[in-house]
Formats: structure tokens, C-alpha cells, sequence
């Protein structure tokens, strides 16, 4: 969602007006969602916090604007060998917690526990 806005909106000076526009594509998803009953996914970028010693040092692109609009999230990442992870990092009715994934040809298959692929690197 931010990579649009991140190519039009360059540099620290544009950075109100680029959460302000953020915000107003946000609020039109929502009013969709909520006239026609719709699911709406929406992607987004991560960046590093570098200054972060301990735990993952990735965090969401677009700060409270992209929080805040967003019901239900969830960080899609690659695990060792293979198998992905999702995390669901907010929800409003579901605790947090982590499953392993598998895209092949047949589709997106579970990976069972205690099999090979689901050992992280």
C-alpha cells in the first residue's frame, strides 16, 4: 500500500501530506468494506529499525495511519527451508499466534508439525 504513495510523496518535507492522502485511500477501503460486506487485503512494506538490538527489527512502513485502519494484521515472512510464517500481530478476537505455510502447485498447504520443513534457520 505505501510503495504508491512512498514513489509519489519523496522525501521528509511531503511526509504530512503523504499520511494525509495515506489516510483518505485507507477510509475509502473502509467505507467499501462496510457498504457491500467485502474483505479487503492490503499489503505493505517493512523497514528496519536499526537501532533495535533485540527481537525482530522489522516494523510496518506508514506508522499509525496504516495501524489504525487496519482490523485484522498479520506479518507474512519466509522461514528456513522453505515453509513461510504467518504472525498475527493484532486482532480485535484472535490472540496472537504463529502457523507455518507452504505454497506449492496445488495451492497454500499447512505444513505438519515435527516435519523437516518446519525448521527455522
Amino acid at each position: 500500500m505505501i510503495g504508491h504513495f512512498r514513489g509519489e510523496y519523496i522525501g521528509r518535507e511531503t511526509l504530512s501530506e503523504r499520511q494525509q492522502a495515506l489516510n483518505s485511500q485507507l477510509h475509502r477501503l473502509l467505507r467499501l468494506t462496510e457498504a457491500f460486506n467485502l474483505p479487503v487485503v492490503v499489503t505493505n512494506q517493512v523497514q528496519a529499525n536499526l537501532a533495535q538490538f533485540f527481537g525482530d527489527p522489522n516494523k510496518p512502513t506508514g506508522g499509525n495511519v496504516m495501524a489504525h485502519a487496519c482490523t485484522h494484521r498479520v506479518y507474512l515472512r519466509k522461514g528456513g527451508k522453505g515453509p513461510r510464517i504467518a504472525t498475527i500481530i493484532d486482532s480485535p478476537c484472535l490472540p496472537e499466534n504463529k502457523t507455518r505455510f507452504k505454497i506449492t502447485e496445488k495451492g497454500i498447504e499447512d505444513v505438519q508439525e515435527g516435519n523437516e520443513d518446519t525448521q527455522e534457520a
